[in-house]
């Protein structure tokens, strides 16, 4: 028998979010920590060696924090939850809300109105001056996507081409320049670079300094 599904949890911008919903967003990429260590013919990682080609023993599932093929990852991202009056035919939101939820039961009140999660990827607060919530807090049934890891693999993270950055959500752009408008593509490669130095430049893993990084692959369930 093989090994049973896990469930873990990742963290995504609503950026990202965004490009998931849209299909335009199929692989992620994650450091690895701790680095791998240079070791003469290999590189060791929680004493595993990998050879320094990158590719790494057939252990990769079990070091892999975010699983291994068929496992299961479910979304946080920013988001507070909200009334829902199921009275309205369309339902009305009345207010967010200030308390934490822990429990997978929506609680209900004595006016029959509901807590339902909204999301700020999304934009529909409906007018509501909403108090998002980091995406690190949001509980298990609050999350409405579930990605299956389709591959997991570890390698440099300048090793990233052009067709890995689509598939990370960017987009190629035809902008026009010049009097005449001559056309120029931007590629989604350098868009990549930019935002993951947004992310992780300050936490000491620019792309300059080429980190090893997991890419896991998936798709929405």
């Amino acid at each position: 028998m093989g090994a049973a599904m896990k469930e873990r949890p990742i963290l995504f911008s609503s950026e990202m979010v965004r490009a998931i919903l849209d299909g335009r967003k199929t692989q992620t990429r994650r450091v690895v920590n701790p680095q791998p260590i240079a070791d003469g013919l290999y590189y060791e990682y929680k004493d595993v060696p990998w050879l320094k080609t990158g590719d790494p023993f057939p252990f990769i599932g079990h070091l892999c924090p975010y699983g291994t093929s068929n496992d299961l990852l479910w979304v946080r991202e920013t988001w507070n939850a909200v009334h829902f009056c199921p009275e309205y035919s369309e339902g009305y939101r009345t207010g967010y809300s200030d308390d934490w939820f822990e429990s997978k039961d929506i609680p209900k009140n004595s006016n029959q109105q509901y807590w339902t999660p909204c999301y700020k990827a999304d934009d529909h607060s409906d007018g509501l001056d909403i108090k998002w919530r980091p995406s690190i807090f949001m509980p298990r049934w609050a999350s409405r996507i579930a990605l299956a890891v389709t591959d997991v693999r570890v390698e440099r993270l300048q090793e990233i081409s052009e067709e890995d950055a689509i598939a990370e959500g960017l987009q190629k752009e035809v902008i026009s320049v010049g009097y005449q408008n001559d056309s120029v593509t931007l590629r989604a490669r350098p868009k990549f670079v930019y935002l993951w130095d947004k992310i992780n430049s300050d936490r000491g893993y620019s792309f300059e300094s080429n980190p090893w990084v997991w890419v896991i692959s998936f798709k929405v369930v």
